[in-house]
């Protein structure tokens, strides 16, 4: 089932768009996609359209990827032919035979092409994988039935291999973030196949139900999943604190380390305060820097004040914030000469884009994809107007055509060198006018600690209504540790005991958003907080006899001791146990901590990959500092934002270790 040229000119379009993007994308396990053969890809789907551009852009040896569209778009002559050219497989869902339901994807693998599919079936933003659907395992067994029943084979008898496939976004919606995708090892269909084959029903579907769960669990394993938006929000912030930013973890690692962070965040340990406190201070943090459209990457590169004279006085003092703004000042002049040219002829796109992604914030499904498009279609439009502009210029000669054609490559291809350095400049630059604004401005300009709440909290995307998750499920996503009547994924199966939970996450209602100046105090006490916090938290766990828990695969790559016990960090609550319980069957199971990892070797292992431990530990003692950021509110209270004075103890749930 050969493809047309318009499948190439697509793929390098997408290409192309992905390049104006993403600073990166990064591809792993190119090895486990077989050269020829029929292939089935089973793909992650978090980011719309982002995810087939990203999956035909990477796949090895250039292989054209086939994709499923619903029949009823083939009923023009005109688009079907050109759905068909770019390799396009029409799938009648009304249909009851399986045979006539795949008859297209039978077709395209019996000429040993490459289909790519999207198991979950929507693409959605939640912190794990929580549907995977039977219809890529129907279509691959099915296939075999179709091979066994005599369906003619021009591949020359190739076996059909199923390949997972994970993609991570640093930031999905984020210009110039990178995405990691994973390509697994192949899941071979012989041991299914006979079982799929005999006429009991029940074998059958056990044998679709079996094949759903490797490519499961191959998803799982091959992307970060977290039980819940509390875990993943701290685990990130703990992250960007210990590398700076993303940018500083290797993509190559950037999917075990962030799965690492997320493990220990998950571990049940939240009868202990200091422990409730970390999440909650991290995940403040993270919310400030959200609402003042700062990174921590950007702070960590200002150092304001070396040392602290007093913790009741504002930190840093209001002239240590005048030099950073003046050396970033300096550097973005510096480089500014040789970026103008491109600056000016790009800052369209800049603006335009940003004001999509503004007007498409609320639907996080559709932020990328809306920046990649209008970027793309801005992209086009200006540099086709000065090709014309040079080429007019050269007299619309055909060598006059070339050399515009060349100037405009040129341009382009400048402009990609050039970007991301001054970009992270002008972003530095910013964020030193903000501090200094910030700090210089008078205190009754801070937010008083009320007011200031509605922006310590992160709310989690609208539900997708192409989800239909049980009640048990939206529970455990939304859970909190201070929220002891949600439940989290291990007592997901007692559901009429907390009947009274909410199965999403509160609504808070924002006004809107205030100036950034009135939120830098509180961010750079939200930071100090957060570090202190962290820092404490990994001198506690830097102990060889301290158990973190571990996702299967996490603990299976680390080899940890089979036959040890989960062994608490803290002090038990009376009555309290360390066991974990998980859930037979489904994801939820797969995802329920099932292996730990000693705290010493995580630790370890973050430093391996270039986290600043050290740095961490020093500014969270509170004495001589690299760099030291305090601030304190209007009213010169010392409390974090969102930390109550009296911390509640947490029941610790009741869980068994396996």
């Amino acid at each position: 089932m050969p493809v047309g040229p318009s499948h190439y000119f697509i793929r390098k379009v997408a290409s192309m768009a992905l390049t104006g993007f993403f600073r990166e994308v990064h591809v792993i396990g190119e090895e486990n996609v077989p050269k020829e053969g029929p292939v089935i890809v089973c793909c992650t789907h978090h980011n719309m359209m982002i995810d087939p551009a990203v999956l035909s852009s990477t796949v090895a040896y250039g292989r054209p990827l086939h994709y499923w569209a619903k029949a009823s778009l083939f009923k023009n002559p005109i688009a079907r032919k050109i759905l068909l050219a770019s390799g396009v497989i029409p799938v009648d869902r009304g249909s009851h035979d399986n045979q006539k339901l795949f008859a297209g994807t039978f077709e395209a693998l019996a000429h040993g092409d490459a289909v790519a599919l999207f198991p979950e079936g929507t693409s959605y933003t939640l912190p794990r994988i929580v549907q995977v659907k039977d219809g890529a395992s129907w279509s691959a067994l099915e296939y075999l039935k179709w091979i066994h029943q005599g369906g003619k084979n021009t591949n020359k008898g190739q076996e059909l291999v199923v390949v997972p496939a994970g993609i991570t976004y640093t930031d999905k919606s984020k210009y110039r973030s990178s995405a990691v995708i994973e390509y697994g090892p192949p899941i071979h269909l012989t041991d299914l196949k006979q079982n799929f084959l005999s006429d009991s029903e029940a074998e059958t579907r056990a044998a679709v139900k079996s094949l759903t769960h490797a490519i499961e669990k191959a998803m799982i394993e091959l992307t970060v999943n977290a039980p819940n938006w509390e875990a993943l929000l701290a685990a990130r912030t703990a992250r960007d604190l210990l590398f700076e930013s993303w940018r500083g973890v290797p993509l190559d690692s950037f999917k075990d380390v962030y799965q690492t962070l997320v493990d220990a965040f998950s571990t049940p340990w939240d009868s202990d305060p200091e422990f409730v406190s970390l999440k909650r201070s991290l995940i403040t943090y993270h919310s400030l820097l959200k609402s003042t459209h700062l990174t921590n990457g950007e702070l960590s590169h200002l150092p304001l004040s070396k040392s602290r004279k007093s913790s009741s006085e504002p930190v840093p003092p209001r002239l240590s914030t005048i030099l950073p703004l003046l050396r970033e000042s300096i550097a973005v002049l510096i480089r500014l000469p040789l970026f103008l040219v491109p600056l000016m002829i790009n800052v369209p796109i800049y603006w335009m884009t940003r004001w999509v992604g503004e007007k498409a914030a609320v639907d996080e499904e559709s932020v990328a994809q809306s920046k990649i498009v209008v970027g793309l279609v801005l992209f086009l439009v200006i540099h086709s107007f000065w090709f014309w502009v040079i080429w007019i210029f050269l007299a619309i000669t055909p060598i006059g055509a070339l050399i515009a054609a060349v100037s405009v490559w040129a341009l382009a291809t400048y402009h990609r060198r050039l970007i991301d350095d001054n970009y992270i400049r002008a972003k530095r630059l910013l964020s030193a006018y903000r501090v200094l604004v910030g700090v210089w401005g008078p205190q009754r300009w801070d937010l008083s600690l009320s007011t200031l709440t509605q922006y310590t909290t992160t709310q989690p995307p609208p539900e997708n209504p192409f989800l239909k998750l049980p009640d048990s499920v939206k529970k455990a996503l939304v859970r909190s540790s201070s929220s002891p009547i949600a439940p989290t994924l291990s007592t997901t199966g007692a559901a009429a005991a907390v009947s009274d939970a909410p199965t999403s996450a509160p609504k808070i209602k924002r006004s809107q958003r205030p100036p950034s100046r009135k939120l830098i105090r509180h961010l750079l006490r939200a930071r100090a907080d957060a570090i202190r916090r962290l820092a404490a938290f990994i001198r506690k766990i830097d102990d060889p006899s301290v158990r973190v828990c571990a996702s299967g695969f996490m603990a299976k790559t680390f080899n940890p001791d089979p036959n040890g016990a989960l062994q608490s960090l803290f002090d038990q609550a009376p009555g309290g146990t360390n066991a974990i319980q998980t859930v037979s069957g489904g994801v939820e199971a797969e995802l329920n901590p099932t292996g730990w990892r000693s705290g010493k070797e995580v630790i370890a292992y973050l430093r391996s990959k270039g986290a600043h431990v050290g740095r961490i530990l020093r500014e969270g003692e509170g004495g001589e500092q690299a760099f030291q950021w305090d601030a304190v509110s209007s009213e010169g209270e010392l409390s974090s934002p969102g930390s109550p004075d009296d911390q509640i103890r947490i029941k610790q749930e009741e869980v068994e270790w396996v």
